[in-house]
């Protein structure tokens, strides 16, 4: 599996790995601004076979694809994580990442920023999912409304939605109403 990008000239740009060294994994790359700069980088799910899935951020720089920065593997083969969000969510004028490490074992929200040329941990929260095996999609993400960044995920047991705020270097979870499919999810990212 490859990576492929165009640039502004409409040129394009590829990334392809070695058989057997890594892979490209998830429903699609994320484009979201992490570096704050108002332009989107291209956010992916990157996983070795033996050190399993990272975050992993690329970008269109001096005519390529260059990876700026990277979350550390999770550490075993066959283990994943599923994107949630990039926003301010904490309201300091920088943008934060959020996934969910190994949702169908850890359900571990994951929150990092980019910051001089590396992703940063910032926080971390058990019991939370945002995606079940054999789905091809991910349900849930962000929620911004009246100015305020919330990530939306489910709960560990698939019983309620879960708004998550980061406020004083901490994620902050409230029940957000019962989870009724993944279109639940979805709607909870609109304001309504």
């Amino acid at each position: 599996a490859g990576l492929e990008a165009r640039d502004a000239a409409g040129e394009r740009h590829r990334i392809r790995f070695a058989p057997n060294s890594r892979v490209f994994e998830d429903i699609a790359p994320r484009l979201w601004d992490v570096t704050g700069d108002g332009a989107p980088e291209i956010v992916v799910v990157e996983t070795d076979p033996a050190q399993g899935a990272q975050l992993a951020i690329y970008a269109l720089e001096a005519g390529g694809l260059v990876k700026r920065a990277a979350t550390p593997h999770i550490g075993s083969p066959n283990r994943w994580l599923a994107p949630i969000a990039a926003a301010d969510f904490d309201g300091d004028g920088r943008n934060e990442i959020g996934y969910i490490d190994r949702p169908h074992l850890a359900k571990r929200l994951r929150l990092w920023r980019y910051e001089a040329g590396e992703l940063r941990h910032l926080s971390d929260l058990d019991g939370l999912t945002n995606h079940r095996i054999g789905w091809d999609h991910i349900p849930g993400g962000l929620r911004l409304c009246d100015g305020v960044a919330e990530m939306i995920t489910a709960d560990g047991g698939w019983q309620r939605i879960m708004a998550v705020r980061f406020a004083g270097g901490a994620l902050h979870p409230r029940v957000f109403g019962r989870y009724d499919g993944p279109e639940s999810l979805n709607r909870a990212t609109r304001c309504e």
